[in-house]
């Protein structure tokens, strides 16, 4: 079962969060729990976030995610939103700079290391995170939830959809490529190399 982000259940927003964390090894999941569970509930109350859900309803309730699809047209301010309270991000920083130094040290370096092939044009949404939990993978769910995302921004008006993904992730560029989306720049941003990818509504 599909359901946008806005109609999702407060208590399973910890289910999403950890399915993010298992599926999605970036900075926000090594920021921690607290950061992603954070990200989740302010994505959620954020009127121009398109965010997709499928759940689990082969068992019985309570159902769980097991995929999700996730953007915004200016990913760089919903990011921004998990900086406030201050006092809250200023005790999470903290808390990280004893437990785990070098995210707080990768955070830093994203920061400063921001590429400019990221910047979306008038009318693009950029497809920011998308996952499917390893039991629910090789059944076509990641074609059906990235299809859902399309087909959403299609009708909120965005005239194309962005992404940036890894080189060395040919699951991910297989999906993508198949859908039809195209390969428009490849950059470096940090230790990763990149290709910007779209696809036109």
């Amino acid at each position: 079962m599909l359901l946008p982000l806005s109609q999702l259940p407060a208590s399973l927003l910890p289910a999403l969060a950890a399915l993010h964390q298992a599926t999605m090894p970036t900075l926000l999941s090594d920021l921690g729990d607290n950061f992603v569970l954070r990200y989740y509930q302010l994505a959620q109350k954020d009127p121009t976030v398109i965010a997709i859900c499928a759940l689990e309803t082969s068992q019985p309730s309570p159902q769980s995610p097991i995929a999700y699809a996730l953007g915004s047209p200016d990913p760089a301010a919903l990011n921004a939103q998990l900086r406030q309270p201050l006092t809250w991000f200023a005790l999470q920083l903290l808390r990280l700079a004893f437990s785990r130094p070098g995210v707080v040290l990768q955070l830093a370096r994203s920061v400063l290391t921001a590429s400019e092939a990221n910047s979306l044009k008038p009318g693009q949404i950029e497809l920011t995170y998308i996952g499917v939990a390893p039991e629910a993978r090789g059944q076509g769910l990641g074609k059906t939830i990235l299809a859902a995302f399309v087909e959403s921004a299609r009708a909120a008006g965005y005239t194309s959809v962005a992404l940036s993904v890894e080189t060395d992730n040919p699951a991910a560029l297989a999906l993508y490529t198949r859908f039809g989306f195209t390969i428009t720049q490849t950059f470096r941003e940090g230790r990763y190399h990149r290709h910007r990818m779209q696809f036109d509504l």
